[in-house]
């Protein structure tokens, strides 16, 4: 059921699969370590490496193929925005390929435009990886157990982990909320077609109703937490007491070498 369900960047599905098996942390480090070599690098190889890596990911993730085109759908805007931007005023100094009136492309332009908007798919496609197998929780402890020595300086970790796990709880729950009040607008007689100019105008129908909703459920949160007689300052225990497997470290070990390698190679 899960498998054919339409599935958001940020929502987590409990499917049965290899990458769902794994520790968190397993996951976390090698996609912390792609996400690091992606601003260190302009190479085109490298980048459709990873895009091949995470295609794979995703698919041993038991996840459809037409379910992860849906959800890219929506953020092509921001592709074709990141495209848009870097084809008027990126390449400047590269040779032009062709010239309307006042306005000028680029060869420099349209390869930033196309590398730029590549890994702007791969940042969002690690997102989508990493919530789509770990469940908030889960992201949230491995995170805090991989931060732990900075508690060494006084880091406030509670409170990171506390706000890192809201985030992420919060996502798919404020995305039910826009999902209700936009229905509940359409029934109202709201039309969301049309021209782009017109679409924008009717957010405001969608955007102060979803951002109130977001205010009164982080106020219900503080009040829950305030009532509980939540400490930060207190030393605090974790939910699981999940242990790295034989599995888990072959996993790190392997998907680390691979990336170092090819970064090395193409990067």
């Amino acid at each position: 059921m899960f498998q054919q369900a339409t599935v958001m960047i940020g929502q987590y599905r409990p499917l049965v699969s290899f990458m769902h098996s794994l520790d968190a942390r397993a996951k976390v480090l090698p996609i912390l370590l792609v996400l690091i070599l992606l601003l260190l690098t302009n190479s085109w190889l490298f980048s459709i490496s990873m895009l091949i890596l995470i295609a794979c990911s995703l698919y041993f993730a038991g996840v459809d193929k037409k379910i992860c085109q849906e959800n890219l759908k929506p953020i092509l805007y921001f592709i074709l925005f990141t495209a848009g931007y870097h084809l008027l005023f990126s390449g400047k100094e590269t040779e032009p390929l062709f010239r309307l009136f006042s306005f000028s492309l680029y060869k420099g332009a349209i390869i930033s435009a196309g590398y730029y908007s590549l890994r702007l798919v791969l940042f969002l496609s690690t997102a989508f990886l990493i919530t789509l197998t770990c469940s908030p929780s889960q992201l949230s402890e491995a995170i805090t157990k991989l931060l732990r020595p900075l508690k060494i300086v006084k880091f406030p970790l509670s409170d990171f982990s506390l706000l890192l796990f809201i985030s992420l709880r919060f996502i798919p729950i404020l995305y039910d909320e826009y999902q209700t009040v936009k229905n509940a607008q359409q029934m109202r007689g709201v039309k969301y077609t049309g021209s782009f100019i017109k679409k924008i105008l009717n957010l405001k129908s969608l955007l102060i109703p979803l951002l109130l909703s977001a205010i009164r459920r982080a106020d219900e949160l503080a009040d829950a937490l305030q009532a509980r007689g939540y400490d930060s300052n207190k030393e605090r225990t974790f939910f699981t007491t999940d242990s790295f497997s034989y599995r888990d470290t072959s996993f790190l070990i392997l998907s680390l070498v691979t990336i170092s390698l090819l970064f090395y190679w193409v990067g």
